[in-house]
């Protein structure tokens, strides 16, 4: 294979939470969806996925996979691997890539689908957006100065395009070929539109071949989600932490840090779920991150270091050189950890600080209406 080459364009099938059809999860928002001819992108609850899979998106991200070149859209994985960090690209084709032909236009055969069931959320993390969460919505003018305007605002407060039946038979048509789904948000465990997909993979008789994914901030874990877990092959629970007590609050805003305590126990006892840690990493925890490791070690759980890409101000890259060598030397004890020695290569790997400024307003602004003090709880960023 060529050096560039991502198996997920031949065995994938990925939405946002708007129910557009993207290339991966991976990708650059904005120059990832698969378009039609019109340029508008193919939806799961109005298109055939029979059409978006022949489509010339698709057809031209794997000719250029296939003949060793960067798509643009893929910078995110080619960003990390340039400064030694194994990228998602790199992860998906170690569990995915089989020996045989890859060819630009394939046979559908969808094994692996990652699946927004909308932008339902409990939360307003600081590095979201109104396109992953709806309790962003009423915030975001406020941040960017964009006004989303009547139609769009009220969209993005109520997406419900799950609703459309046309969504259900594109599901319904892979499940026999799904080896796993991976839901996500928005949140997850709220989000009531998935129990039809589960109820239909456990009435068909192949939800014990099907693996279960989710990424859940664990502020919620409904009983009646965990009765049909227990029917599926096995369920892996990325738990989004980002720091502990009450960092982890400012981050993930307005979060309960004893109950997702109390809910990360409870998980790990689940019979067949397979638990992970997973931490954004970015601004607000870099310089705390040993904390979160301190934590989380004696679990022994696999800790999944995420580094965030954008919004840009927020990447650990807009770190100033005084604070880039003071988490090098802390985290130099923390490298018999995989990707730790990732994160510092990367962070070292370019100078982002002319973003610092936009940095400093982007927590002001969020200070401001959440009532908080990003200088009190994190005073070494605001030197």
């Amino acid at each position: 294979m060529s050096d560039t080459f991502c198996v997920l364009p031949w065995m994938h099938l990925a939405t946002n939470a708007s129910g557009n059809l993207r290339v991966c999860c991976n990708s650059t928002p904005g120059k990832n969806m698969i378009l039609k001819e019109d340029g508008k992108p193919y939806k799961l609850w109005r298109d055939d996925i029979r059409d978006a899979w022949t489509s010339e998106t698709y057809k031209e991200i794997r000719r250029q996979m296939l003949a060793g070149e960067r798509p643009e859209m893929c910078q995110r994985c080619f960003r990390e691997e340039d400064v030694g960090v194994k990228s998602a690209r790199q992860s998906w084709n170690q569990k995915w890539r089989e020996d045989r032909v890859y060819e630009a236009e394939p046979e559908m055969d969808i094994r692996y689908v990652d699946l927004r069931l909308g932008n339902l959320c409990n939360l307003r993390c600081r590095m979201c957006n109104p396109y992953a969460s709806n309790q962003w919505v009423d915030e975001w003018k406020e941040l960017t100065g964009q006004d989303l305007g009547e139609s769009e605002f009220n969209r993005l407060k109520h997406m419900d395009w799950p609703e459309h039946e046309k969504t259900w038979d594109n599901l319904f048509s892979l499940v026999d070929s799904i080896d796993e789904i991976y839901l996500t948000g928005g949140e997850p465990t709220i989000i009531q539109q998935q129990h039809r997909l589960l109820d239909h993979c456990i009435e068909r008789g192949l939800a014990k071949s099907i693996k279960l994914k989710y990424n859940t901030n664990l502020t919620n874990i409904p009983q009646r989600l965990v009765e049909k877990w227990s029917q599926f092959r096995t369920v892996q629970l990325n738990c989004s932490i980002d720091a502990t007590g009450a960092l982890d609050r400012y981050i993930r805003y307005p979060s309960n840090w004893s109950k997702i305590q109390e809910n990360f126990e409870r998980v790990r006892e689940l019979d067949n779920s397979y638990v992970e840690i997973h931490c954004t990493v970015q601004m607000y925890n870099i310089t705390r991150l040993h904390e979160l490791i301190d934590w989380a070690e004696p679990y022994g759980h696999k800790i999944y270091f995420n580094i965030l890409n954008h919004p840009e101000c927020l990447n650990i890259r807009v770190l100033d050189s005084g604070l880039k060598n003071q988490v090098t030397q802390i985290l130099a004890q923390y490298t018999h950890l995989e990707r730790v020695q990732g994160v510092i290569d990367y962070m070292n790997a370019e100078d982002w600080s002319e973003h610092y400024d936009e940095f400093v307003r982007y927590t002001e602004v969020l200070d401001q209406s959440r009532d908080e003090s990003g200088r009190d709880l994190l005073p070494e960023l605001f030197k």
